[in-house]
C-alpha cells in the first residue's frame, strides 16, 4: 500500500488534506512542521510528500535539501503545496514533481496525488 507524508504547519489545513489522501485507501503520515518531517523521513519511505513551503524553523525548502541529501528518499516524488508561488522557483532546482497553489479545489487536490502515486507505480 502506497503511503503519503503531508507536512504543514496549519493544523487545520494538515488534517484537511490528510483525510483527502486518506480518501485514496493510502498510509497517511502526518508533519506538523518541518523537524517532524525530517524526523518521519529518517525512520520512513513514503511514496509521496506533500510540502508546504512556508513554515517556521524549519522551511518546506529546509527540508528537500535534507531529502536531496538521502539516496534512499530519491524515489519518492514530491508535490509542492504553497500559498507563495512565487517561492517555487528557489525549489525546483532541489527536483520537485509537481507544485500546486493554495488554495485548491478537493477534487483537484486529489487528482494530483493520485498522478504522482500512479508515476510512482509505473
Amino acid at each position: 500500500m502506497p503511503s503519503v507524508l503531508v507536512v504543514d504547519d496549519e493544523p487545520g489545513l494538515l488534517r484537511l488534506f490528510s483525510e483527502l489522501v486518506a480518501r485514496l485507501g493510502v498510509t497517511t503520515l502526518q508533519a506538523s512542521g518541518g523537524i517532524r518531517a525530517i524526523e518521519l523521513l529518517r525512520k520512513d519511505t513514503p511514496d509521496l510528500m506533500i510540502l508546504d513551503l512556508a513554515m517556521p524553523e524549519v522551511s518546506g525548502q529546509d527540508v528537500l535539501e535534507y531529502v536531496r541529501t538521502q539516496p534512499r528518499l530519491d524515489s519518492m516524488k514530491i508535490m509542492i503545496l504553497t500559498a507563495r508561488p512565487y517561492m517555487v522557483p528557489e525549489v525546483e532546482a532541489l527536483g520537485i514533481d509537481r507544485w500546486v497553489s493554495k488554495p485548491v479545489m478537493p477534487l483537484d487536490f486529489l487528482d494530483h496525488v493520485r498522478d504522482l502515486l500512479a508515476e510512482h507505480t509505473d
